[in-house]
């Protein structure tokens, strides 16, 4: 936008006449829009009047959804190219470098061919004593996010990327390499417009994952970790990048042309859509040997989860996800202890784990919102990941779900994620002989708090007062948790391990969601 509308229009010689202005494709777009939007209304008046027949308010209804979403991608670009003119404006101002001297020096950066003159039309010289614009000018020009965070790469913290599409070749490979930080990857994924469950409830909210996702990058630079990687879609990147100097985002293409998604009423950019494919890049960053914590943005770290997860109590399990206890299921309680804790004779099956006794599967599931995984291809918890991302597409290709409440309507939740890893994890729980007494299948493993210390070596706790500290690890060692044991189905490239999924004390991912406020 910048370089084929914003220059030429402003910084190129004397403006024409403002009847004369020639419009900004994206106000084309806002005015195209309205008018279709306005069109629209007025033939669902025609249908819903008594001349006009019955209507199918159903067709009605997702034609208006369609509308909107268009209108506002095009107010979107508006506001993007707006902001962009301001911002190069503001970069001419504190550079010092003036319109005409910019015009005579930059044709090779914005290029000849979006120059509103003829090429052969000579530009206006610099009056003498007039700065000329230099390399280091053009430089702040080129890039007004130079040393914010998130643009600048700072000793051997991740590196910014230009962004891409995760299908396109190498990009994966190059996004997952410059934003790790020594094997460790944070996931996130956030939406644009199109989640559907907090429209439904208030269309408010339907940016409001942009502004979790911005408090939340804020709290994890206060810790000290920015070795996150943002899967979002082509034109929220383009926002962060250019609102935000955010470059660590990238987009996917993958399964957006499955013959599926148009009976499931999904589109691409979709949540549900999105979770799907972040859950295919997880298992894709654990065959490439990263570990990886993936992280819904509606939530808030009070310390450094890093710690607590290399502790000597989480370390032995190769997974590490949140517990979804908050329900009425079982009064809301908190895993105890029915049995006094024991340890199995052979130490090695089971390093640091000390059982006291077992929950059934119903009273064990896993919110996936916050999870840390540290498997490999043939291991029980790369298992459950893939089997997320394979579950959906098998829901994906089959009929959609109608269920009679919603008088034929698709309830496109069917298609959600969490579900899809709870029965993974269900289908491949194994029994557990290290668990005393021995775990069935269908049960888990309450592990007891005070197996092991739940800080390595040499931490304490985030509290400057070591008093507190004392009363801290006093409450975790109290706290019980659960544990399963997983097997893959069947050896793959002819390995099959048994690995351990640990329900997080809700001291350390907190309680889930909070369904019932």
């Amino acid at each position: 936008v910048c370089a084929r509308q914003f220059v030429p229009r402003y910084c190129r010689g004397p403006s024409p006449p403002a009847s004369r202005m020639p419009l900004l494709e994206a106000e084309k777009r806002v005015l195209a829009c309205l008018l279709c939007f306005c069109a629209v209304i007025f033939g669902g008046w025609l249908v819903l009047s008594p001349l006009g027949g019955v209507a199918d308010t159903h067709q009605l209804e997702t034609m208006f959804l369609e509308l909107e979403e268009e209108l506002e991608e095009a107010q979107s670009d508006l506001r993007e190219a707006r902001a962009e003119a301001s911002s190069l404006r503001e970069a001419l101002r504190r550079a010092g470098v003036p319109s005409p001297a910019l015009s005579a020096n930059s044709s090779s950066f914005y290029g000849a061919r979006h120059s509103s003159q003829p090429a052969s039309q000579p530009h206006a010289q610099p009056k003498a004593g007039t700065a000329v614009s230099t390399p280091a000018a053009l430089e702040k020009i080129r890039d007004p996010c130079a040393g914010r965070p998130g643009a600048t790469a700072r000793g051997s913290g991740p590196r910014p990327i230009p962004g891409g599409d995760l299908e396109a070749s190498g990009v994966l490979e190059a996004a997952f390499a410059a934003r790790a930080v020594e094997g460790e990857l944070i996931f996130l994924s956030v939406g644009d417009t199109r989640d559907h469950r907090r429209v439904a409830k208030d269309p408010a909210l339907k940016d409001i994952s942009t502004d979790f996702l911005l408090h939340l990058l804020a709290n994890l630079r206060a810790l000290g970790r920015e070795n996150w990687l943002i899967l979002s879609t082509r034109r929220l990147c383009g926002r962060l990048q250019a609102e935000h100097c955010e470059r660590s985002c990238v987009w996917s293409t993958l399964w957006d042309d499955h013959p599926g998604l148009e009976p499931w009423r999904l589109k691409p950019g979709d949540m549900f859509l999105m979770w799907a494919q972040q859950w295919r890049y997880v298992a894709r960053a654990l065959e490439l040997g990263y570990r990886v914590f993936r992280a819904d943005t509606d939530v808030y770290f009070a310390e450094d989860p890093y710690p607590l997860l290399r502790s000597p109590l989480l370390r032995p399990f190769e997974m590490v996800v949140q517990h979804d206890f908050a329900s009425m299921l079982d009064n809301n309680r908190r895993p105890a202890c029915s049995a006094p804790p024991r340890r199995p004779a052979d130490s090695a099956v089971a390093p640091g784990l000390q059982t006291c006794g077992t929950r059934p599967r119903h009273l064990a599931l896993l919110n996936i919102g916050l999870l840390y995984v540290r498997s490999s291809p043939g291991g029980g918890a790369y298992a459950a990941i893939n089997e997320t991302w394979a579950a959906f597409l098998s829901k994906l290709s089959g009929p959609p779900y109608k269920p009679k409440h919603l008088n034929g309507r698709v309830e496109s939740q069917a298609l959600i994620d969490q579900p899809f890893m709870r029965k993974a994890v269900d289908e491949l729980a194994a029994p557990d002989s290290a668990s005393l007494p021995p775990k069935p299948a269908s049960h888990w493993a309450v592990v007891s708090g005070a197996s092991a210390h739940p800080y390595p070596a040499g931490v304490t706790c985030s509290l400057a007062d070591q008093g507190g500290c004392g009363a801290v690890l006093e409450a975790r060692r109290k706290t019980a948790f659960l544990v399963q044991l997983v097997r893959p189905r069947r050896p793959l490239a002819g390995l099959r391990r048994d690995e351990r999924i640990a329900l997080a004390p809700d001291w350390l991912f907190g309680r889930g969601c909070l369904t019932h406020v």
